[in-house]
């Protein structure tokens, strides 16, 4: 018992060491049935999040092609930045266990007030495995007078964990910048996709579908200059189209289109070559945020 409230005054004092003195304290966590670890996601963004009520949620967050995060987000966010100090802590089961502070973190006035670096975050979820709480403190979100604690809970967490690799094992390997404009060709007097271009557009159809945080798909279609002007602007424009009806095909909306069809005005490569003729029988999509 005495070595336990040893530990508790060593934790006390370093939280102490956020700010000079505090009025109150406030504490959050989720009770015994409360504290559940929550899996969701999708090819794009995998999460896993356990509520903490009267505070917000906490949890890992794994987007494609980026590093393992945990996050937390409160329901009001802070009015000044500080630093909140993170360890791990023992729940009152597990009176042998040893508490460790991690360090201290900056917080943002952002809905995720608190993002742990990758390393962290990896040291979370062994911690978790082995039966220990995440904790975290900070000043309140008001006057700064009261020290702010909330954790979360290891309840549940392997079983929520082992959706959460599932969900991970099925991220997308690439990410917007790779498919913001994305660029498809056509051979001469053809307004017909090939196989490998129809393969790169389903690219383009399965991001702007888990991603919707885009304004508009804009669809820009070019010939190059052999021929009669007329016929040209009307193959770039059944070109764009054919992209166009692909893409709401699989499913996208077919409101976000814009089309252009410039025919052979404004050639980007030098028409006076097969090589650049070819290059200007093209379509251009661009996926505008």
């Amino acid at each position: 018992m005495l070595k336990r409230l040893f530990k508790d005054l060593i934790v006390a004092f370093s939280l102490l060491l956020l700010s000079p003195a505090y009025a109150g304290y406030q504490v959050y966590f989720a009770d015994l049935e409360q504290a559940q670890w929550r899996s969701s996601g999708n090819r794009l963004e995998c999460r896993l999040d356990q509520t903490i009520p009267g505070y917000g949620q906490a949890g890992f967050k794994h987007r494609a092609t980026h590093p393992l995060e945990f996050r937390v987000s409160a329901n009001s966010s802070p009015r000044k930045t500080g630093q909140a100090l993170v360890f791990i802590s023992p729940p009152s089961w597990k009176q042998y266990a040893k508490r460790a502070i991690l360090g201290r973190v900056p917080m943002s006035a952002q809905k995720d007030m608190i993002v742990l670096p990758t390393d962290w975050a990896y040291r979370v979820v062994n911690e978790l495995h082995e039966g220990m709480e995440m904790v975290w403190s900070h000043a309140d979100w008001s006057a700064g007078e009261d020290l702010v604690t909330a954790k979360v809970r290891p309840l549940h967490f392997d079983t929520a964990w082992q959706d959460f690799v599932q969900c991970q094992d099925n991220l997308i390997n690439y990410t917007y910048e790779d498919i913001k404009t994305s660029r498809f060709y056509f051979s001469v007097n053809s307004t017909s996709l090939s196989y490998e271009e129809k393969k790169r557009l389903d690219k383009v159809a399965e991001y702007a579908l888990l991603d919707q945080d885009y304004q508009q798909i804009s669809i820009r279609a070019y010939s190059d200059s052999r021929g009669v002007r007329k016929i040209n602007y009307a193959i770039s424009l059944k070109r764009a189209n054919v992209v166009k009806n692909y893409l709401i095909n699989k499913g996208v909306n077919k409101e976000k289109f814009i089309i252009v069809a410039q025919g052979e005005k404004k050639p980007k490569y030098n028409n006076r070559t097969a090589q650049g003729r070819a290059k200007n029988r093209r379509v251009e999509v661009i996926l505008v945020k």
